[in-house]
């Protein structure tokens, strides 16, 4: 059933849109799987790590305290260090390998852009990344998203990413929506559901991975496990 007072619809674009989760998998398995195997550290350890570094350096790039070079590599360099490997020769060469691994095989979720070119033609909608410039706008352009989404925000660009409210403030503000009629649709709960909730929006988490909501979290506006599902929300 059709939800009821929505005008405009705001979209996450990693692990909701393309399978950034899949794509990393493949890229630390490739690049980084030999000298995984070789000090006995598991690849899904080896991710884990990343993901946690990913996040403290952004937000150092953002502060202004590294630049984009320094942020690429002192993640996998932190990484390594963390967990007792060796930065030798062949690192660089590893981390180059990575990059161009993930970006061949990042694609989007099954039916997801389908769905979204469906939803575009009754709503207008906005597409809020945090992340760094290049790097997300490759993402961008690789699947056209920018055809696709009125409004397209990355944190890199603009100097604010989620969960502050004014990223989601200048997105409705292009959209032409307001905080009560515009629903966010993303898979993190801390940057999109929080930022929503700052916001004054209501949020559809895209549970891809199924995962059950943590204690202390109030109930999303509704749940899908896949875009497709986004059909009987809004269409």
């Amino acid at each position: 059933m059709r939800l009821p007072d929505v005008e405009g619809l705001l979209f996450d674009l990693d692990d909701t849109i393309t399978d950034f989760r899949s794509a990393s998998d493949i890229a630390f398995s490739t690049a980084f799987g030999e000298v995984a195997l070789e000090h006995d550290v598991p690849v899904e350890r080896m991710r884990e790590v990343y993901m946690g570094l990913f996040e403290e350096y952004y937000t150092m790039h953002l502060m202004g305290l590294i630049n984009l070079d320094e942020f690429r590599v002192y993640r996998f360099s932190r990484m390594f260090e963390m967990l007792g490997l060796p930065v030798d020769e062949r690192f660089l060469d590893m981390c180059v390998s990575f990059e161009e691994v993930y970006e061949e095989a990042l694609q989007t979720f099954p039916g997801a852009m389908e769905t979204l070119i469906e939803l575009e033609k009754v709503y207008p909608m906005g597409l809020i990344s945090n992340g760094p410039t290049d790097a997300q706008w490759f993402k961008i352009e690789k699947f056209h998203l920018d055809d696709i989404f009125d409004v397209v925000l990355v944190s890199g660009q603009i100097g604010m990413a989620k969960p502050d409210p004014n990223i989601f403030y200048v997105a409705m503000s292009g959209i032409r929506s307001e905080p009560s009629s515009t629903v966010m649709v993303g898979n993190s709960l801390e940057h999109d559901f929080r930022g929503a909730m700052n916001a004054g929006c209501r949020f559809v988490w895209a549970n891809h991975l199924r995962e059950p909501l943590p204690d202390g979290w109030p109930q999303p506006l509704a749940v899908v496990n896949n875009l497709p599902e986004l059909r009987l929300l809004f269409l």
